[in-house]
């Protein structure tokens, strides 16, 4: 879950840095537009007849109107720059709490397997103590059972009609002919 969020910041930081790419080529058209309505101008003042002087100032008012259009642009993408930067920020404060969270949780576990740590040394203890006063033919198919089922248990007991290792339910019949 925290490598989800992680991953989805990377990829909104790099939604941000493509649009303020996009940005810095709009303010370069922008330059661009502006160097052509200068020389346009100069190239108004050197006009020979009408025709040449209404294409200029056509191509004139087209830089102009790309210089409008870049700037909504611009003006776009910063908004969305904020926008993207608003759920970053929600992204960030939802890894730290899921962070936090798992440092706590595993707190928690390292207590309970250091509670459980020491009843497991005992249980050991005393289950080498019983493999001794056990028949040798019996300790091998009770750990022969032991290796073939899922958690290790090889006997466990009979709770509310069901097994207590892998939860069936058990028939009244066969309950009776365990006990």
């Amino acid at each position: 879950e925290i490598e989800g969020l992680n991953t989805r910041q990377s990829h909104i930081e790099n939604e941000m840095k493509g649009i303020q790419d996009f940005v810095a080529s709009k303010k370069n058209a922008i330059k661009e537009a502006e160097a052509l309505i200068k020389k346009y101008e100069k190239q108004q003042d050197n006009v020979k007849n009408n025709r040449e002087f209404e294409a200029i100032t056509k191509e004139m008012e087209m830089q102009a109107l790309e210089i409008k259009l870049a700037e909504k642009h611009i003006k776009d993408a910063n908004e969305e720059i904020k926008e993207k930067s608003r759920v970053l920020e929600v992204a960030k404060k939802a890894v730290a709490d899921k962070e936090a969270n798992l440092k706590h949780k595993k707190g928690e576990l390292e207590k309970i397997i250091a509670e459980t740590d020491k009843e497991e040394k005992a249980f050991r203890k005393e289950s080498e103590d019983a493999k001794v006063k056990v028949d040798p033919r019996l300790l091998q198919a009770y750990e022969k059972i032991r290796k073939n089922y899922r958690n290790g248990l090889a006997v466990v007991t009979v709770e509310r009609d069901s097994c207590g290792g892998c939860f069936n339910a058990i028939p009244p019949q066969r309950q009776a002919e365990i006990r």
